[in-house]
């Protein structure tokens, strides 16, 4: 298309028999000059002034106008002709992406009922620079720096065992934890049972044969009561392939901690004095998962809820443990914390785990760079 172009009014065409008739107002001064009427000297007069003008122009014209070369395309033309190919093929594959992942979104949402749709909400992450890592002199901690954050949408909550469910039935996805048919059960040490309360010496961690997404402390728990808690018992691909089926990915450690700490910069989600009230670790006394908001009143500012305790969550990053010695695997970062952590844990706070690690701790949750 060209830009800048005027729009042209085109006039009727004259009919045939008006062609050779162009009417002139009638003056009676009008004479018509006959050239047999000039003198010799005067036809001279008006053929030199005609000669001088057509030299006056030449004069004007830029000499490259007539340069032999002057059709000869220039190679830096060549070569931006080429970028603008690239561009359209970058921009057409961008597009194509993008349908995909909107076809991909509204499909996942078709089958969601008016509750489930609750937990499917995103939110905006403004463009900026962002603080994330820690100071603290911990090898397995992001350094404390300043991150470039692209405009993005995050989920609102950590995906739960409904939507985890669907996925399941629309797909017959098997998880890590059914194909290996084992995960980590962890227990906590604090219990709170109504008015009574108990500590456990015994706490800690052990596989357990058949814990899986919909049973994830092992054979005789389930899902009852549970489907708007965050799903567990699912490993980092099991993530990967749930967000890819709804146009979406997990987010990198540093999205993940921009996105909960916000452009403040703050310690925990809600500020940066902790508040035991305000998340579930092992002091609330629940020794389990609850539903993903329960702790809305603790929203950031960007209305991220449940970003620090209840379970950890899977990011897309990897990196070497900080142990001695030659090392041949990276291990998955989950980020925030879950219903068994200490009043000791920021939204810096991390963990690694091999690939294909699922525990009863760590679930996830989705991003995507366009709003679907």
């Amino acid at each position: 298309e060209l830009e800048g172009l005027e729009d042209v009014e085109v006039e009727d065409e004259l009919p045939e028999d008006e062609i050779d008739e162009i009417e002139l107002d009638e003056d009676e001064e009008f004479e018509e000059l006959d050239a047999d009427d000039l003198e010799d000297d005067e036809l001279e007069e008006i053929e030199l002034d005609e000669d001088e003008f057509s030299e006056e122009i030449l004069e004007d014209v830029e000499p490259d106008v007539f340069d032999d070369d002057a059709d000869v395309i220039d190679l830096d033309e060549d070569e931006d002709l080429d970028e603008i190919d690239e561009l359209d093929e970058e921009e057409l594959k961008a597009l194509e992406e993008f349908r995909e992942q909107r076809q991909l979104a509204e499909q996942f949402d078709k089958v969601l009922g008016d509750r489930e749709k609750k937990y499917n909400r995103y939110v905006k992450v403004p463009k900026g620079l962002y603080t994330v890592g820690t100071k603290k002199s911990i090898k397995s901690s992001l350094e404390l720096q300043q991150f470039e954050m692209p405009k993005v949408y995050i989920a609102a909550y950590p995906v739960t065992n409904s939507l985890f469910e669907i996925f399941i039935e629309e797909t017959g996805y098997k998880t890590a934890a059914e194909k290996s048919g084992y995960g980590r059960v962890f227990s906590a040490r604090f219990k709170k049972d109504g008015q009574q309360s108990s500590w456990s010496k015994g706490a800690g961690s052990v596989d357990v044969e058949g814990a899986c997404w919909y049973q994830p402390m092992g054979p005789g728990s389930n899902l009852h009561g549970k489907r708007n808690h965050p799903v567990v018992q699912v490993s980092v691909q099991d993530a990967m392939a749930f967000a890819s089926w709804i146009g979406r990915r997990i987010p990198t450690e540093a999205e993940w901690e921009a996105a909960a700490r916000t452009d403040l910069g703050y310690k925990y989600p809600w500020g940066n004095r902790f508040d035991p009230d305000a998340c579930n670790i092992e002091k609330s006394g629940v020794c389990d998962t609850c539903p993903v908001d329960d702790f809305d009143t603790f929203a950031n500012d960007f209305s991220i809820s449940d970003m620090l305790g209840n379970v950890m969550e899977w990011t897309s990053d990897m990196e070497y443990p900080p142990i001695k010695g030659p090392q041949k695997n990276k291990y998955c970062i989950a980020k925030g914390g879950a219903w068994n952590a200490r009043d000791d844990l920021t939204i810096s706070s991390r963990s690694l785990y091999r690939t294909g690690f699922t525990s009863n701790t760590i679930g996830f949750r989705c991003i995507s760079e366009i709003f679907l």
